[in-house]
């Protein structure tokens, strides 16, 4: 009985790891050749592992980029709720949230492969539902609420909390794609923009 509990905990690990190497693998391809260019070979090739391994956890290419994003996705919260997590007041969460966001907007592969998805999930309807449950499952009905708590009331007439935070990921997505075709969109004054965008979308007054 032990020898079976240790085949099983061995072959559990060898699964967890071929499911890490496939996904970092897939994420580069993704993000190098976009949904259309990538092939599950080349996906295969660079996690050092063969095409079978790679429909042994994942139905089909759509299904190995869609658990990607969802990955990225619950990354992307939790690291969030952490920055928010060791906050004590609302000028607290604004400047960790700020921070945040500066290091957000540096992660390229992850703006641009939210882009690739926006544009593959605009085209797949079937895929767009698959994502929109998945999400609905991470959003409690008292988002706003939440946010509020947290960033202090919007105030009548402003952009919701939940709207803002929603929406500035989408607004880095787009700030990374001009900077790969503006070569003056340097680090410095892409800071400066996703400050500016930041202060506009919580409404709030810059840092002193």
């Amino acid at each position: 009985m032990a020898m079976t509990t240790s085949t099983l905990n061995r072959h559990e690990l060898k699964t967890r790891q071929t499911h890490e190497l496939l996904i970092r693998a897939a994420e580069k391809i993704f993000v190098r050749d976009g949904y259309a260019g990538a092939e599950l070979g080349e996906i295969a090739k660079l996690a050092g592992r063969t095409k079978g391994a790679i429909y042994a956890q994942f139905k089909s290419k759509e299904d190995i980029f869609l658990a990607l994003v969802e990955e990225h996705v619950v990354r992307y919260r939790a690291q969030m709720s952490e920055a928010l997590g060791a906050s004590t007041s609302i000028e607290q969460n604004l400047e960790a949230l700020r921070k945040f966001y500066f290091k957000l907007s540096e992660d390229q592969a992850l703006n641009i492969l939210m882009l690739e998805f926006k544009l593959f999930a605009m085209r797949h309807p079937e895929a767009k539902k698959r994502f929109q449950r998945f999400f609905a499952k991470l959003v409690s009905s008292e988002r706003e609420k939440h946010f509020g708590e947290l960033l202090g009331q919007a105030g009548k007439g402003n952009i919701g909390r939940s709207q803002a935070v929603q929406v500035m990921q989408s607004l880095l997505s787009g700030l990374c794609l001009e900077s790969r075709f503006d070569p003056e969109l340097g680090e410095d004054v892409q800071r400066k923009v996703v400050a500016r965008i930041f202060n506009a979308l919580l409404n709030v007054s810059p840092p002193k």
